[in-house]
């Protein structure tokens, strides 16, 4: 009788010990139910309109302000044909001369003006798209950051769930290798649980990570982010324009 009461015990303590285990793992998001990350990337589409609307959604025209940038200064233009990788952007170089780029950000070919005349040295014309085009990536990065799941060459997985204030946010290493701007991205990306929208984007690459915020309707179904927040001010990104178009004329794409 006493040896089946110290078993009896010992199995209660066992289980005892073991439930604390595996509440302490959830409460430090270490397990998760098998739909959690499902449900996470629902979350994720939901917030900025939909899954479904980004990929209908063809052309894009936006603007941006602030980050580091060598080449240019102050607002940097764009229009974008997501479908055939085709870009148009316009700005003002750091010695006060007008500048517009006709590129593909896939081949990396394209057309160079000052002043809205066509440079006539390959070797100066290919500086400029090439330089112009990494522009081009890290400013779409960020404001298309949200539809990063859209591709086949993405992985991510929940590490875990912290309280910020009041919001519950789950915390969630991701790599995509090949995103929609045609660069790979690895990184971290802060979630509110509730609404889906990111909070947060700590790009492993960079020293310190970006607030997010200034979600907007863009058309189309869409909503993004237009804020991106450094510690370094001077690395700090804000969208002025952002737009989905339903046309942009041909013209755009091969005229300065």
């Amino acid at each position: 009788m006493i040896k089946m009461m110290q078993r009896s015990v010992k199995l209660k303590l066992n289980l005892a010990i073991a439930l604390w285990y595996c509440a302490m793992a959830v409460a430090n998001g270490q397990v998760d139910s098998p739909n959690t990350e499902v449900k996470l990337e629902k979350k994720l589409w939901e917030a900025i309109g939909g899954q479904e609307n980004w990929q209908n959604a063809r052309y894009f025209m936006f603007s941006c302000v602030g980050g580091r940038h060598s080449f240019v200064q102050g607002e940097r233009r764009y229009l974008w044909d997501k479908q055939t990788g085709n870009c148009r952007f316009d700005g003002v170089t750091t010695d006060d001369e007008a500048v517009t780029a006709l590129f593909n950000i896939r081949t990396g070919k394209g057309a160079a003006y000052i002043n809205d005349t066509e440079l006539d040295n390959p070797r100066t014309t290919a500086d400029i798209v090439a330089e112009i085009t990494e522009e081009f990536t890290k400013d779409a990065l960020l404001l298309f950051l949200p539809t990063i799941l859209d591709d086949n060459h993405v992985s991510y997985s929940i590490s875990g769930e912290k309280l910020i204030g009041s919001q519950r946010i789950t915390v969630v290493d991701i790599e995509n290798k090949h995103t929609n701007t045609d660069v790979a991205i690895v990184g971290q990306l802060y979630i509110d649980s509730q609404t889906g929208r990111i909070r947060e984007w700590r790009p492993s690459h960079e020293g310190s990570g970006f607030s997010v915020g200034g979600y907007k309707a863009i058309g189309s179904g869409l909503m993004l982010p237009t804020r991106f927040t450094n510690s370094d001010s001077a690395a700090s990104v804000t969208f002025p324009i952002a737009a989905a178009l339903v046309h942009i004329e041909g013209q755009k794409f091969n005229k300065p």
